[in-house]
């Protein structure tokens, strides 16, 4: 038995407000890098990625800080869960707001947990997060990948759709198999 594997790849990206979630987008939609805050309550973008010599449509939801309603959501195959590397109060969102409003949706929606404006992290400096302290939050919070990145120095930000797309192969082949095992096909 074949299984088509579906070239659509749906991914919402939430976090609080100021941590960078609009401009990691912009930077890899547009490739543009605006160092201005930018306001945003739902924004959707749609690109293709090359990942692993095949295309895929990606659909990007923006959406804005605390206040969305992410039940509302049309079953993201993936979140991007961001924090400020330089906002430890962000990372604390993650785990005590961010991850619980998305497990509720589904405990199997595969999370890839971000580490914003690296650019702007300084060693042992109060309040910012170090590498260790995210991977350290990621392995806690069960997050399929953890990547940091700066959209102002270019720095990861295709990794972290590329991330996304991996972990939406790996979860359809994953649910292919249990269809497979349970229905003996």
């Amino acid at each position: 038995m074949v299984v088509a594997v579906d070239k659509t790849v749906r991914c919402t990206v939430v976090g609080d407000g100021l941590v960078g979630k609009t401009g990691l987008i912009q930077k890899f939609i547009r490739g543009d890098f605006i160092p201005e805050y930018v306001a945003t309550l739902k924004d959707e973008y749609t690109t293709k990625l090359r990942a692993s010599g095949d295309v895929y449509d990606l659909h990007v939801t923006d959406l804005a800080g605390e206040h969305e309603d992410l039940s509302s959501l049309t079953n993201p195959d993936v979140f991007i869960v961001c924090f400020s590397l330089v906002d430890k109060d962000s990372l604390d969102n993650v785990e005590q707001f961010w991850m619980p409003r998305i497990r509720s949706l589904g405990k199997d929606i595969p999370v890839i947990l971000v580490g914003t404006q690296l650019d702007m992290r300084k060693t042992n400096e109060q309040g910012h997060v170090s590498d260790e302290q995210g991977k350290f939050f990621a392995k806690q919070l069960k997050t399929n990948h953890y990547i940091e990145c700066s959209a102002k120095m270019d720095f990861k930000i295709q990794d972290v759709f590329e991330k996304a797309v991996y972990a939406k192969i790996r979860h359809s082949k994953r649910k292919s198999n249990i269809i497979r095992r349970v229905f003996g096909r």
